[in-house]
């Protein structure tokens, strides 16, 4: 079975490691964990050193992965990287057995060399215990001196401590007094600050308030007015409709009256020409039909007139509404401005007071919790960068793939032919530490 990554195997001399049986066997277990430890073993195989390897028989649904991943690691381990990593661990093996017996070539003149310094520090240690007995004895003597000096440094040097303890902390009281001190003048100004501001809010909105009662006033007025017109044109154009229809009914009547009149002159004209002419003619019923035509037509004409004035009518009508709503519309756009200039400046004034609330704030902060601030940004940054690069590591090992790049390659060219000349193939090797 080729292991699941490619390279080498290091595995430690002489150390043992729990196998899934001997664990098992070691700890409480169910009759469910019983009875799949009794199934593992039916199942299982002994390696030579006692490594207990499981018969893993995949179900039909689960050939297409494991293949997918025998396939995967068929491909890690004949891969490029395979093959530089068992060059690596060869020439590691060939330089570290060097090393050994250049180690063991040095070990033994070392002990040599030992033997004879060890010969010589022998000699050398009697003469110097001799003159150490006598060092001893001048020692203890500049010691004993140097105490009594050092006994009165101290006494001198705690004194002046006291000394300058003392002062300290008489300045540091008359320094309290006046931060105190200036720090209720500055609140002092800072409150007469807040309640000017807040007096000059008060009269902004006051006069916003005014400004909008009076555009409010202004256009319940305007409204009144336009609507009162609007009822006296609305009065004065029905009474033009009513003279406009009478007018025509009547020249429509006086034009029919002065017709018929014309045609009953003519009518007797024609009776009188046919009694004297003792017969009848078509003349009487041309005229008739004449006559007829020309009634239909003056009716045709005073209809298109009232039409035409209807039309004007109407227009003159649209056109008053149009100029009415435009007015309804520059006095609501007025209400609008007033009620947004109203409410910026509102805006306005509360930055400025927060601006102002700010900045004491921050004037006020000490030393220490400035540091504690710029620890805990400086904390955060770093979380964020470490969750960036933890996300990137997992992008990266999710994507990489097995083989090499034709890049990679190419930059390795020198390095792969080196391994096949040297190792051939990949391989899989254990290196014993001694």
């Amino acid at each position: 079975m080729k292991p699941e990554y490619f390279g080498p195997s290091v595995v430690p001399d002489k150390k043992e490691y729990p196998t899934r049986m001997g664990s098992g066997s070691l700890r409480f277990t169910s009759r469910a964990q019983q009875a799949a430890l009794e199934a593992l073993a039916r199942t299982a195989q002994m390696a030579p050193d006692g490594e207990v390897r499981t018969v893993f028989m995949p179900t039909k649904e689960q050939m297409p992965v494991c293949a997918a991943a025998g396939e995967r690691r068929a491909n890690v381990a004949a891969s490029e990287w395979a093959l530089l990593d068992t060059l690596e661990v060869t020439l590691a093996a060939a330089e570290r057995e060097a090393a050994a017996r250049a180690a063991r070539a040095a070990k033994q003149q070392q002990r040599a060399a030992l033997d004879r310094q060890l010969s010589e520090v022998q000699r050398a240690k009697a003469a110097a215990e001799a003159a150490k007995l006598v060092d001893r004895q001048e020692v203890m003597a500049t010691v004993a001196a140097h105490h009594t000096a050092q006994r009165q440094r101290m006494e001198s040097t705690r004194a002046a401590a006291l000394q300058v303890k003392a002062d300290r902390e008489n300045m540091l009281a008359e320094a309290r007094a006046q931060r105190e001190a200036a720090l209720a003048a500055r609140r002092e100004e800072d409150a007469k600050v807040v309640a000017r501001a807040a007096a000059e809010l008060e009269a902004e909105k006051a006069a916003a308030a005014a400004r909008l009662a009076a555009a409010r006033e202004r256009a319940a007025r305007d409204m009144a007015e336009n609507e009162a017109l609007r009822a006296a044109r609305r009065q004065a154009e029905a009474a033009q409709r009513q003279a406009d229809t009478e007018t025509s009914r009547r020249m429509a009547e006086t034009m029919l009256a002065q017709e018929h009149a014309r045609d009953g002159a003519a009518e007797a004209i024609q009776a009188a020409v046919i009694a004297r002419a003792g017969r009848a003619g078509t003349k009487a019923l041309d005229d008739k039909r004449a006559l007829i035509e020309r009634e239909e037509r003056l009716i045709a004409e005073a209809a298109k007139e009232a039409e035409r004035r209807d039309a004007e009518r109407a227009a003159a009508e649209a056109e008053k509404r149009a100029r009415q709503k435009a007015e309804a519309a520059a006095v609501n756009a007025a209400l609008i401005r007033a009620k947004a200039e109203n409410a910026a400046a509102q805006r306005e004034a509360e930055a400025r007071a927060r601006a102002a609330a700010e900045a004491r704030s921050a004037s006020e902060l000490t030393d220490a919790e400035r540091a504690l601030l710029a620890s805990r940004e400086k904390v955060k940054l770093t979380k964020r960068i470490v969750a960036s690069q933890r996300e990137e590591n997992h992008i990266k090992a999710k994507y990489d793939d097995i083989f090499m790049t034709d890049k990679e390659r190419q930059l390795n060219a020198r390095l792969l032919e080196a391994a096949v000349a040297t190792v051939g193939e990949p391989k899989q090797l254990t290196i014993k530490f001694r």
